[in-house]
């Protein structure tokens, strides 16, 4: 391999001044410093592969390598044909997996030997570097030698470097039978570089003129940059106001470029150059200055991304190998001593100022955006600043050593709560700036063509000694700003004309020389700078305000954020984190397009998780708002009213003479004093502070990818609103049974006077969000899979409250319209279920969609029982169609009673699987006991529809009158066209459609596919339920509690249910016969209750009385039926003898 040395002497010998062409330089440092960009990005994710056990190459861990990768790094760089033996069965495979990472060295090596002849040649031309002079030469020359030093040492940490270089050169060695081209002086490369800042003072030592000349030129920037926040206050730096008199003067200065420039570069050139140049840049007081400062600011410094470089511990390590150092090793010791005592105090201090600076300049521009024209370089210097303490912060928070005694001070001292509003304010800015670009490039074209354009045309002909060539570029370069105009878009010739000519003017040996000609270069600095304003705005902002560096601290971020929320007053500017996402797509580099995909992806997923725990958040403060807004809904509650009764009432002597101080409702909104905060209060401002986060923009684009941040919060909250109804529904103060739908119908209120606010404080459409939320609930399932209040109480009403009303322990009552206990052991009160002003909280809560589901539901459950029904008809047909002709047969029908009486036995032998009635007492109570459990469902149907009718008469009395008006104008054939229409809205109607419907659905799965043979079972059950009426008075349950208009075994709903089924079953066969099989039932029942008197069977049967009333509720409730053919068949002083002896009994 060719020493450095030697590349130095070979172009030496070869330039000179003739033949270097300096147009060149320019292009060369362009390109270099992009390479080496790219070098970068790819070295970086090779360390972090090796560094990761799931991403390092296969090989690195394979046992069966193992031995070989051993002895290749023990005689590295050292050709082992020994090692070979190892790799053989795997070459193809190595070479395949390794080539990038090899090939990824060999280009390091390539690109080094460039930029080292390149910073030769510059050296040879005697260039004259000075920042204020020639700006873009100046900073690319020392971003190149700044990205060879980082270039170098980020090699020396890349891990198993000598594992990978060594065991790809043996695969291909294997392969082609000798070594790589390359790997020669790639692995003298890797050993030179063990210890890079030694190997580099040897490389870069020849040219520590140019460097520390071009350093020096920083100091007068650097020192007015690097200064403490009260001697920016004392400047009134970034402030519009400080001379009113020039607000509208555009902000020019001398040395326009370095006022933005960024101290983070800065400190990375001074450290890293010097420390490298340390033998020759120590000795100038200039430097040395420089240098301590730079320092004492910190305890690192960056080499490329997270990557850190601890500056005095590896400084100090490098002087100490050094001889003569050890004066400058103590230094170094004091420095590391001060910035740790006063670095994390100087840069709090700065974003605090930064903080109120960017604030105000917001607000101005906000108010005046035209001020963005002559006042934009406070933009860029603000935006630089604040994005300086930002990266420090991040690199520094890990950085500083934990005491030996954890002080929580120091803790707070490092940890900056306030971050995210100086994030805020950044993005603010730069959105000010997108908004408004037009502004500036607008005022920028008139600006040059009317100031800078007149100004450089006298300054390029007063011009002396310059080339031909040069004037044909200055020429061309003022005749295009004398043009200008707005649809000019793309500069970027006259700045790479503006680069060029520095780098042509800036040798000693040009007889024009630009450092002579300060002005000339001042005046083409500042409009090459006011060109930027025009068509670079976008990378201006990517240049003074890239954030992209989060992407690398994502812990960082993540723990911020979490902080951020938990803050009231930081929290309105967490949406800023957000936007930082999008500024990940900055660090990707076309070099590596590798690392596009997960770049891209870390940016979506973390924008993702910013906007869902800002919404969750959100979600969190509501829940306790809605808790606090349900505790004073509770305290206006029946409930509590009675029990401050009851205290009220309660005797003041005695045991009870001591008595609480109860706080009445309404005594919470009382205030004393007005900074008196309550818990609401404080709950209330962090809403509205979150709220203002998520309102904070419509939408935010990251890669292209749109997030809309309060979809966010409408979708976290139509879930929380599903989740609270199922928590709250889900128990009740018992923990057996669901909240009374009164309960939570005051909770779906409380929830939503919270929600409300939540309007109030950002613009979403929340009568949209609440109709989603709400429409859910009414049906079976919501959208996430989850159970709904409809399925919850469906579920219970049928399986628990109707299921006790079957086994009799609960009662309808016709008196109180609502279900009532029956039994002392119920754990639940049905009336406080089933009662009018809870069926319609219930109907407010289901809504029609809800009470259309339970209807159904109720429905099917009433077939299956009519199913059941025709079964126990089909096995005693012969028996009911002889009682069909004989019911004025007395003894005729004693005996087929008789014979049902048999037939009892064998029911119960061949249906032990029917329902629990039919192992009670046979076919006649098992068809008694099924009716009555039909007319319970009906009852409780009725209740349910009377309770939608109601609510629908408050909430749409004009579509219900139209509907009532088209009713009672429609006759009767008609009506049944309109019936599901009347049911949808609770209106009664003679048919019940749906069950109808549910008849046929049922008859087709049992396969009654004959309707003759359906009508003739339709009409013997009738004649069973008649014949079957006289059994009910032998069971003392029977009585008719006249108190409460009910029976304890409900059989006085026993109407209801043939009533139904009537009119169902015989519209369902379309014969038109339902008044004359209506009137054969009563015949038949009339004629089995009226020979129970006068027999010896009336003792037993205790309880015709109460059957009788059952009779006159049949007719009172048949809309086929009247009184006069109940009178003609049934005397109706029994009836009123009947209720007469019903009243009498119960007093």
């Amino acid at each position: 391999m060719s020493s450095t040395s030697g590349i130095y002497s070979s172009t030496m010998g070869r330039a000179t001044v003739d033949s270097i062409n300096h147009q060149r330089i320019a292009e060369k440092l362009i390109i270099l410093n992009d390479r080496s960009l790219g070098m970068l990005t790819r070295l970086y994710n090779i360390k972090k592969a090796c560094a990761d056990p799931k991403s390092k190459p296969s090989f690195l861990t394979d046992k069966s390598l193992d031995g070989a990768i051993k002895h290749i790094v023990k005689k590295f760089p050292v050709v082992d044909t020994k090692s070979n033996s190892y790799v053989s069965s795997m070459k193809t495979d190595i070479t395949r997996n390794l080539s990038l990472y090899y090939y990824t060295f060999a280009d390091l090596l390539d690109l080094r030997d460039h930029i080292l002849q390149l910073l030769t040649t510059m050296d040879v031309a005697q260039c004259q570097l000075d920042i204020t002079v020639n700006y873009d030469l100046t900073t690319a020359y020392l971003n190149l030698v700044v990205n060879l030093i980082c270039l170098m040492i980020l090699l020396s940490k890349v891990e198993d470097r000598r594992a990978v270089l060594g065991l790809f050169n043996a695969a291909y060695d294997l392969t082609h039978g000798q070594s790589e081209a390359s790997f020669p002086r790639l692995g003298q490369m890797i050993i030179d570089y063990e210890n890079p800042l030694k190997k580099l003072a040897e490389d870069l030592g020849p040219l520590n003129r140019l460097v520390i000349a071009a350093l020096k030129s920083v100091s007068t920037v650097y020192i007015r940059r690097n200064i403490t926040a009260e001697a920016w206050r004392k400047a009134e730096m970034l402030s519009f106001t400080a001379n009113p008199k020039q607000l509208l003067y555009t902000a020019v200065t001398e040395e326009i470029a370095g006022e933005y420039l960024s101290l983070d570069d800065m400190d990375r050139w001074i450290v890293l150059c010097v420390t490298v140049c340390s033998s020759n840049a120590l000795n100038d007081p200039i430097l040395y200055n420089m240098y301590q400062r730079a320092l004492q600011s910190g305890l690192v410094i960056r080499l490329f991304r997270d990557e850190v470089f601890p500056i005095h511990s590896q400084i100090q390590s490098f002087f100490e190998s050094m001889k003569g150092f050890v004066k400058k090793t103590h230094d170094i010791k004091e420095c590391y001593a001060v910035s740790l005592d006063t670095s994390i105090a100087i840069h709090r201090e700065r974003r605090r100022f930064l903080r109120g600076a960017l604030k105000d300049l917001c607000l101005l521009l906000k108010d005046q955006p035209g001020l963005l024209g002559p006042k934009a370089l406070f933009v860029w210097m603000g935006l630089s600043f604040a994005r300086d303490e930002v990266s420090w912060y991040l690199r520094h928070v890990d950085a500083f050593p934990e005491p030996a005694k954890k002080s929580k001070r120091e803790t707070e001292d490092i940890n900056d709560k306030q971050l995210p509003e100086l994030l805020f304010y950044m993005n603010e800015l730069r959105l000010l700036v997108t908004k408004y670009g037009y502004v500036i490039s607008r005022y920028y074209v008139r600006y040059i063509r009317g100031y800078e354009a007149v100004e450089l045309r006298q300054i390029v002909q007063s011009l002396q000694n310059l080339r031909e060539e040069d004037i044909v570029v200055l020429s061309s370069f003022v005749a295009t700003a004398t043009e200008l105009d707005r649809e000019s878009t793309n500069f970027s010739a006259l700045r790479l004309d503006w680069f060029r000519l520095q780098a042509s003017l800036s040798s000693q040996r040009s007889s024009f020389r630009l450092l002579d000609n300060k002005r000339f270069a001042s005046v083409m600095n500042s409009t090459v700078f006011h060109l930027k304003m025009i068509d670079l705005q976008q990378d201006m902002l990517k240049e003074t305000s890239d954030l992209s560096i989060f992407c690398f601290y994502t812990r960082q971020l993540e723990t911020q954020l979490r902080q951020c929320l938990t803050l009231p007053s930081q929290s309105r500017f967490s949406i800023s984190y957000a936007f930082i996402c999008a500024h990940f797509v900055s660090a990707l580099h076309d070099m590596c397009p590798e690392e596009k995909i997960h770049i891209v992806e870390r940016g979506l997923s973390m924008c993702n998780m910013i906007l869902e725990q800002l919404a969750r958040e959100a979600i969190s403060v509501i829940s306790r708002l809605g808790e606090h807004e349900l505790m004073l809904s509770e305290k206006l509650s029946t409930r509590e009213c009675a029990s401050i009764i009851a205290e009220a009432m309660r005797p003041k002597t005695g045991k009870h003479a001591v008595t609480t101080v109860r706080r009445m409702p309404g005594e919470e909104s009382v205030r004393i004093m007005r900074d008196q905060l309550t818990l609401p209060d404080k709950l209330m401002t962090a809403l509205v502070e979150l709220c203002s986060a998520v309102g904070y923009c419509r939408e935010l684009t990251v890669s292209e990818h749109i997030f809309a941040p309060r979809e966010f919060l409408c979708q976290e909250m139509e879930r929380y609103l599903g989740d609270v109804l199922r928590t709250s529904l889900a128990k009740d103060q018992s923990g057996e049974h669901p909240k009374r739908p009164s309960e939570m119908l005051a909770t779906l209120n409380a929830q939503i006077s919270v929600l409300q606010m939540v309007d109030s404080c950002v613009s979403i459409d929340m009568m949209k969000l609440l109709t989603t939320a709400l429409l859910q609930q009414t049906q079976p399932m919501d959208s996430q899979g989850s159970e709904t209040l409809t399925s919850i109480y469906c579920k219970w009403y049928l399986e628990v409250l109707l299921r006790r009303a079957s086994n009799c322990q609960i009662v309808y009552s016709d008196h109180f319209e609502s279900f009532i206990s029956n039994s002392e052991n119920l754990p639940f009160a049905p009336d406080q279920y089933t009662d009018t002003h809870e069926l319609n909280c219930l109907v407010q809560l289901i809504g029609p969609y809800g009470v259309k589901h339970l209807s159904e539901r109720l429905i099917w459950h009433v077939a299956s029982q009519i199913t059941e029904l025709n079964k126990i008809v089909r096995d005693n047909r012969e028996i009911l169609q002889a009682a069909r002709t004989s019911f004025d047969k007395p003894e005729r029908m004693r005996e087929l009673v008789a014979q049902l009486s048999g037939a009892d036995q064998r029911d119960r032998r061949n249906n032990s699987n029917h329902h629990q009635s039919s192992h009670v007492g046979g076919a006649m109570e098992s068809i008694l006991q099924r009716v009555t459990i039909i007319g319970e469902i009906i009852a409780f149907r009725d209740l349910l529809h009377d309770a939608l009718h109601d609510v629908l008469e408050l909430r749409t009395p004009f579509l219900l009158s139209s509907l009532h008006e088209l009713d009672a104008s429609t006759d009767e054939r008609d009506k049944l066209a309109i019936s599901e229409m009347c049911a949808a809205v609770g209106s009664k109607t003679t048919v019940d459609l749906a069950l109808v419907n549910a008849i046929r659905a049922q008859a087709q799965t049992q396969r009654l596919t004959n309707p003759e043979e359906h009508y003739n079972i339709s009409c013997l059950l009738f004649v069973f339920i008649a014949i079957s009426l006289p059994k009910l008075a032998l069971a003392s349950t029977s009585f008719f509690r006249a108190h409460i208009l009910a029976s304890q075994n409900n059989s006085h709903t026993i109407p209801l249910a043939v009533n139904t089924l009537a009119g169902a079953l015989f519209t369902l066969h379309e014969k038109n016969d339902v008044v004359p099989r209506m009137k054969e039932f009563l015949a038949l029942a009339s004629s089995g209750l009226l020979q129970i008197l006068g027999t010896p069977d009336a003792e037993a049967m205790k309880e015709h009385q109460s059957v009788f009333i059952i009779l006159e509720q049949l007719v009172k409730r048949s809309h086929y039926l009247t009184f006069d053919l109940l009178e003609s068949c049934f005397p109706y002083n029994l009836i009123r003898t009947s209720y007469l002896s019903c009243y009498n009994r119960h007093e």
